[in-house]
C-alpha cells in the first residue's frame, strides 16, 4: 500500500502527537513506559470510556476542487460599488 504525500504528513503528525500525550501521561501519573499500555484500549490507541485518540490520519484526504467564482462571499459586489 502506497501512501500519498498528505497521509504520510498525517501520519508523522499522529506521531508526534502520540508521543506528546504519552510523555504528558507518563509525568502526571508517574509511571513508567511499561505501565503505559494501561491507558489504552485496542492496541496502542489512547481511550478513556467513550472517548479515543484516533488522530490526524484517520481524517479522509480529499482533493481541493477548483470552484473559482462559484465560492459564496458574505459580500455583494452591486452594494459595495455604490457607497463612496
Amino acid at each position: 500500500m502506497s501512501t500519498t504525500k498528505g497521509q504520510g504528513r498525517f501520519n508523522a503528525v499522529d506521531h508526534h502527537a502520540w508521543h506528546r500525550v504519552a510523555i504528558w501521561l507518563r509525568r502526571k501519573h508517574s509511571i513508567p513506559s511499561s505501565q503505559l499500555k494501561r491507558f489504552c484500549d485496542q492496541g496502542w490507541r489512547f481511550a478513556d470510556g467513550d472517548t479515543a485518540f484516533l488522530g490526524a490520519s484517520s481524517v479522509m484526504i480529499e482533493r481541493y476542487r477548483y470552484r473559482g467564482t462559484r465560492i459564496p462571499t458574505p459580500w455583494t459586489i452591486d452594494s459595495a460599488a455604490g457607497t463612496g
